[in-house]
């Protein structure tokens, strides 16, 4: 039995969905949100469309048993850490995640505020006015934290086999956001040089001019005020995006293939000519394809241009960077030159199209011909003045040039990644006590320490300190292997180390225990403890059942009208603390507070008794799983087997002696029932019977009940 039980356990956590289960729960902490702000306008925002990427990264890093040290440095400085990684700059989702287009202020005291009590367990924000009412710690040491995050900012990238989402779109007064869902987003060092100052009153107009502005730091009770941050360089692609590889690759492609096109387009026309030698319109069509592969060359030859002169001014090339940028800008005006001639061409041939369209119209349609004619030399008319500019262009100076794409500062502050380091030393055990609380209280329903996000002297004391201060020890010590640091830090460790203890495999029966006298709310975990599921995977584990669980990985986000269609994991469906940001079914069963849900909250109410007992959902999921169990039986008419299977499937243990003789009373009942409303099918009415008790058990507390 204990060789089966690590067997379990062990197939449970190289599972790829072990990473989703608990993703879920990190994402409670982290405050993992979708894009919310007046969602159906929309006009103001929070987080952005493309932040489903982090909650990638953080299943992905989980499967991986990424170390929580490494994560906890890829959330905060991913883009300076591994800055050409794109799939560790999403990390930064941590941040992003708390962009508040309104108020740059706020965005900064989220930062400080939740980087704080997720990782830390400190409430930082209690000294934003004044010095701390408990802990050690001072305004000033507030603001010195604040200064990590001073001047970053976010950038909006593209994503390899996507379209060029175009840059990130900073808050205008009055002017509605574009929903991009293209690319993806990270933060960073936008401003080198500003500068955090402390203000009164937790008002940021209310500035103290007398105070000389701060230099980041951690609370000096933690040893955090010698932290030196390291400017890092950052790599060109980081700094010029347009010169990642795949870009390159990706444009050289788009233009090469318009080259071909057009090459191709003027030989079919060429050989028509020679077939067709007196029709007239052939001439014009060929001028036009000539127009457009000499337009399509001239791009691909600036781009080319373009494109060495950049490598150049990164030093990814040796030559003169003027000389190449003159040439790239003179290809490039030729570029635009030959499109405004293709344009004018164009706009030229479907004015004499208009003009014989107008001559051939009868009296009836001579209104319209007319307005046709008019809107055709009106575009001809642009055209030749776009043409005109573009001759002028030509000729014009030298040293015009077009950067390739979007550029960002070269240096990042290093500041973030000296605060990283910090939180996620072995010197800093807090941090791995704050971890291990919220991994223990997602196992037993209850943490070591109540207070999951304050470890101060308002919070409460651990109930085990002895234990909290061991299994945070053997966190950042594990023997578990895994490449990414040093120190390991190994989550999957920790699980297998709680879940194969004696503590958590006891039963959670009260019996007559006499302990249940001496100690009623089980502190010192003398039995197991019954916890309700999750909101997420009571409706996962409905559609489990039937087997209709969608368990495809990954992906955007699906919206929440889809609910009625989709059959995904409840993981990737859209949370935003909004109207509409949760599931209906969830919303009953205590879905997270997107804004804070550290621990969440269990409620009993009516509602849910009925939704797990008339919720379209169940009527689907009960057909579905009564149909499946059926053809497993092999359409067995015996209802013995069926009860037996059905407790199996549904509630994971055999039915007792009295709850059988229950079921088969109420399958025989339901059968005489359905008979009375005009069913008579031999067939029908074992089915109709057999899902009205499927859905009964997935009405069972034992369903939604971990035991």
């Amino acid at each position: 039995v204990e060789v089966a039980y690590r067997k379990v356990v062990d197939r449970l956590l190289t599972s790829p969905h072990y990473g989703e289960r608990w993703g879920r729960h990190w994402m409670d902490v982290w405050r993992y949100s979708d894009w919310y702000g007046r969602r159906y306008v929309p006009d103001v925002w929070n987080s952005a469309p493309q932040i489903w990427r982090w909650r990638d990264w953080i299943v992905q890093s989980l499967n991986a048993d990424k170390g929580y040290d490494r994560m906890v440095l890829e959330m905060l400085a991913g883009d300076e850490i591994a800055p050409d990684d794109d799939q560790v700059a999403v990390a930064t989702g941590f941040l992003v995640r708390n962009w508040y287009a309104l108020n740059p202020h706020q965005w900064m005291r989220d930062n400080v505020e939740h980087t704080g009590k997720a990782f830390l367990g400190l409430t930082l924000n209690c000294c934003h006015c004044h010095d701390h009412k408990y802990d050690p710690i001072s305004q000033e040491e507030y603001f010195r934290f604040w200064a990590f995050f001073e001047g970053i900012d976010v950038r909006q990238d593209r994503w390899p086999g996507e379209a060029d989402p175009g840059p990130f779109q900073k808050y205008e007064y009055s002017t509605l956001r574009k929903i991009v869902k293209l690319g993806s987003v990270r933060v960073y060092d936008d401003k080198l040089d500003a500068k955090t100052y402390m203000y009164r009153g937790g008002d940021e107009r209310n500035k103290m001019k007398d105070r000389p502005p701060v230099r980041p730091a951690a609370p000096a009770f933690l040893g955090g005020d010698r932290l030196v941050p390291t400017p890092v360089t950052l790599p060109a692609t980081v700094v010029q995006p347009g010169l990642k590889p795949f870009i390159v690759a990706a444009e050289t492609q788009k233009r090469e293939d318009a080259v071909a096109a057009a090459t191709a387009q003027l030989r079919r026309i060429q050989t028509e000519r020679a077939s067709r030698p007196a029709e007239d319109g052939l001439a014009a069509a060929i001028k036009l394809a000539e127009l457009r592969l000499k337009a399509a060359q001239t791009e691909l030859a600036a781009y080319q241009a373009r494109l060495y002169a950049e490598r150049i001014r990164h030093r990814l090339a040796s030559g003169d960077w003027k000389s190449a940028a003159a040439t790239a800008g003179r290809l490039e005006r030729t570029a635009a030159l030959a499109a405004a001639q293709e344009k004018t061409f164009v706009s030229e041939q479907e004015v004499s199209a208009a003009r014989h369209r107008l001559a051939k119209a009868e009296a009836k349609d001579k209104d319209a011909a007319a307005k046709a004619l008019k809107a055709a030399e009106q575009q001809w008319e642009a055209a030749k003045k776009a043409l005109v500019a573009a001759e002028k262009n030509a000729v014009g100076a030298a040293e015009t040039y077009t950067p390739l794409g979007p550029t960002y500062p070269p240096t990042s502050s290093g500041r973030r990644t000296a605060l990283a380091r910090w939180i996620a030393s072995p010197d800093n055990p807090l941090t791995a006590r704050v971890a291990v609380n919220h991994i223990w209280l997602r196992h037993f329903d209850r943490p070591l320490v109540e207070t999951v996000y304050d470890f101060g002297r308002n919070g409460k004391p651990p109930s085990h300190p002895a234990l909290l201060d061991w299994l945070a020890a053997e966190l950042m010590s594990s023997s578990a292997p895994h490449p990414s640091s040093p120190s390991n830090w190994s989550m999957k460790h920790l699980h297998r180390l709680i879940v194969t203890s004696r503590v958590y495999r006891l039963q959670s029966a009260v019996g007559a225990n006499p302990a249940a006298a001496k100690d009623p709310d089980n502190r010192c975990y003398w039995r197991g403890h019954a916890k309700r599921l999750e909101a997420e995977a009571i409706r996962d584990g409905l559609l489990h059942v039937a087997g209709e669980l969608d368990l495809t990985l990954g992906g955007p986000t699906l919206e929440n009208s889809e609910e009625g269609t989709s059959k995904r994991r409840s993981l990737y469906f859209a949370i935003y603390p909004e109207d509409g940001g949760h599931l209906k079914f969830l919303e009953l069963f205590d879905a997270p507070d997107a804004c804070e849900c550290y621990r969440r909250s269990d409620s009993i109410v009516p509602q849910q008794a009925l939704a797990l007992t008339n919720n379209e959902l169940i009527v689907t999921v009960s057909r579905a799983a009564a149909r499946r169990l059926q053809e497993q039986l092999e359409n067995s008419g015996d209802d013995e087997s069926f009860i037996t299977m059905a407790f199996e499937q549904v509630l994971a243990r055999l039915p007792r002696s009295e709850e059988r003789a229950a079921c088969q009373a109420f399958l025989s009942k339901q059968r005489d029932l359905y008979r009375s409303a005009g069913i008579h099918s031999p067939a029908e009415l074992v089915g109709r019977a057999r899902e009205s008790l499927v859905r009964a058990l997935l009405n069972h507390n034992d369903f939604v009940t971990v035991r």
